[in-house]
């Protein structure tokens, strides 16, 4: 006789489903801990190479910088304008570096899904590989030129177009927000009752305005969406050769129904053969592959030079379409089962 739950209660699957949310939100945090170590420039971890690390500041500080200024323009208490003021131009962008745990591990994760497309662009545009692409339709046109705002000079004291995702928006606004409450309280040496009542109204106008459709994400989904089925493997591939991750991980979602966000990571940062099977499937020729191994070097080859490239082409080559097929098949599953499939699946 087995001794357990009735299965027919619910009670056992919810509880394996609250064991695996625990088991991915133990590694979210390990990974979150490994991520602010390095982005306080106290930890040397491949994860973050130094050109990765200088994109993320630039496109964190833009941002930044963007939000502090709207929050300002929306404040209707001249009082608390004027506090802030005092604070100084840029406030909130030296601010972070101090307490970069106040980035949630959802906001990092996207800064660094930002800062790794954005780094392919700076060194796909860098090759003098001419755009290809931009005539195709009048959306990709759109994206174009949106990515282009990516390719600004490094400085941090400039304001970003904040084209974020609703929820990265809504974040970002409350994390100014906050870093602004903290700034007034430490100049004045008290808190003030006017300042929390002001920053809070203003903040709220700014997020209740926010169209999450003009967000170089949503640009890219639409592209994607716009390009008729036939045409999609031939412009991944030139994606690839621009630099243009973004726009690849929006035609790999519409072709294998995983999300945008898991495309890039999987790409930067995930298993060899998640990575080969995703340009397994998008029909990515070797010359092209070649390219895309130089230019991800710094995440997934690293300092193993033209070896290193050749041993990822050969590796790309040997993956069978059945392989990548069955990759992806779990892939595409739910989340728990796919954590749960990886973990059986390592070597032990």
């Amino acid at each position: 006789m087995t001794v357990g739950m009735d299965p027919g209660d619910g009670r056992s699957a919810r509880g394996s489903s609250a064991n695996a949310r625990i088991v991915r939100h133990m590694l979210d945090a390990l990974r979150y801990d490994i991520d602010l170590t390095r982005l306080s420039g106290i930890d040397q971890a491949d994860r973050w190479p130094d050109v990765l690390l200088v994109e993320l500041r630039f496109h964190l500080a833009g941002l930044l910088n963007a939000m502090e200024l709207a929050i300002g323009l929306h404040l209707a208490d001249s009082h608390v304008e004027s506090l802030i003021g005092e604070l100084g131009p840029g406030y909130c962008r030296t601010t972070i570096e101090t307490v970069p745990e106040l980035l949630s591990p959802d906001q990092l994760a996207y800064l660094r899904r930002r800062a790794v497309c954005a780094m392919l662009l700076r060194r796909g545009a860098a090759s003098g590989v001419p755009a290809a692409l931009t005539a195709q339709s009048d959306e990709l046109t759109i994206l174009a030129l949106a990515e282009r705002r990516w390719l600004a000079p490094l400085l941090l004291d400039a304001p970003m177009r904040p084209d974020v995702p609703a929820e990265q928006y809504h974040d970002l606004a409350w994390t100014v927000a906050a870093l602004l409450v903290h700034g007034c309280e430490r100049r004045t040496g008290t808190r003030e009752p006017r300042v929390i009542p002001a920053l809070s109204q203003a903040t709220e106008r700014l997020v209740a305005r926010y169209d999450e459709g003009q967000g170089i994400q949503a640009l890219a989904q639409r592209s994607a969406r716009s390009i008729p089925a036939g045409s999609r493997y031939a412009l991944a591939g030139a994606a690839l050769v621009e630099g243009r991750l973004l726009l690849f991980a929006a035609l790999a979602e519409v072709e294998t129904g995983l999300p945008l966000e898991r495309i890039v990571d999987i790409m930067a940062d995930g298993p060899e053969l998640g990575r080969y099977a995703l340009m397994c499937q998008m029909r990515i020729e070797d010359a092209v592959a070649f390219r895309v191994a130089e230019l991800m070097a710094p995440l997934i080859v690293g300092s193993g030079g033209d070896d290193a490239l050749a041993r990822f082409l050969e590796a790309y080559r040997a993956v069978e379409p059945s392989q990548a097929r069955d990759w992806l098949l779990r892939a595409a599953g739910p989340a728990a089962l796919a954590d749960k499939l990886a973990m059986l699946e390592q070597p032990r």
